[in-house]
């Protein structure tokens, strides 16, 4: 078995996919996002929130580092519970933010396994969807959003560099096939994120970007109260979106919050023992306690 065959082995035995690539790439990799930036089809709000922070080298901790791993890990949508007024209103948070923690141990401990000879790892701060694309392990929906087999969109990224010489699946990247003739996303976009006349969205107005946003930002003028559907991101064009049909309703119950708790999220007034405590609840989520005051109100009068 190869190098490769080997150290992915238990990645792939447990429902994971991953690829690799040369850390010779990496200047590719930047300017697969800087050209974008460059050219003007990402704004420049967008590319100081997002994707400024990526670094496009072999840390300085890590001069060994010769391969990354790209890693897609299946996620179903997590739900949440608050209780308001006597009510139970459920809640979801989409499957890129939930466990990410968690995730990334178990990823390390397989690849650690399958070497079995000391491999060293390091967790790469680069464009995970972009490195999926460049080797194969994902395809590009219209909404921006990277597809694998089986599970459509419902799946994690992340991403390692390896002192292993593994194989290089440096390619072209793809769009989806099925997207050539479908425009379900793009009708559905509450905000016209996602447009018919080029494939690259709008990310500055999607929900998702705005929602990821500091509490205190509020929301533009056109996104309306309607149009939140989760306490963080936004789901629409992942639940309209055909690949998805098998997987659109995978869902899990994460948690339950009790109306004491739902108000003193709603309150915001976060000090001392007890906001420590909601943090570390809130953490395994993948959700932030200070974006809670905003975007649960907004989410919540949706059902009113």
């Amino acid at each position: 078995m190869s190098e490769e065959g080997s150290m992915l082995g238990p990645l792939r035995e447990r429902g994971y996919d991953a690829r690799s690539l040369s850390v010779s790439h990496l200047d590719e990799v930047r300017e697969d996002v800087e050209s974008l930036h460059r050219e003007g089809l990402i704004s420049e709000e967008l590319y100081k929130e997002y994707l400024f922070r990526f670094k496009y080298y072999v840390p300085s901790a890590f001069p060994e580092a010769r391969s990354i791993v790209v890693v897609s890990v299946p996620q179903p949508t997590c739900e949440v519970v608050f209780r308001v007024g006597g009510r139970r209103r459920r809640a979801i948070v989409p499957p890129t933010y939930a466990n990410a923690v968690e995730v990334d141990t178990e990823i390390v401990d397989l690849l650690e396994k399958g070497d079995g000879r000391g491999v060293r790892l390091m967790r790469a701060i680069l464009p995970h969807k972009t490195l999926a694309a460049r080797t194969g392990l994902a395809v590009y929906g219209r909404n921006n959003i990277t597809y694998v087999p089986k599970y459509g969109s419902y799946h994690r990224l992340t991403s390692f560099f390896t002192d292993r010489a593994l194989h290089d699946d440096w390619q072209e990247m793809r769009m989806m096939e099925r997207c050539e003739g479908c425009m379900a996303c793009v009708d559905a976009c509450p905000t016209a994120a996602i447009v018919r006349d080029r494939f690259l969205m709008f990310g500055e107005r999607c929900l998702t970007f705005h929602n990821e946003m500091p509490n205190e930002r509020g929301f533009p003028d056109y996104i309306m109260e309607g149009m939140h559907n989760a306490v963080i991101g936004c789901m629409i064009c992942q639940m309209v979106c055909p690949v998805n049909a098998q997987v659109r309703n995978w869902m899990v119950h994460c948690t339950e919050f009790d109306e004491e708790d739902t108000e003193y999220l709603l309150k915001g007034d976060f000090a001392g023992p007890r906001a420590a405590r909601m943090a570390e609840r809130l953490a395994p989520l993948g959700l932030d306690l200070q974006l809670f005051p905003r975007n649960l109100m907004a989410l919540l009068r949706n059902g009113d």
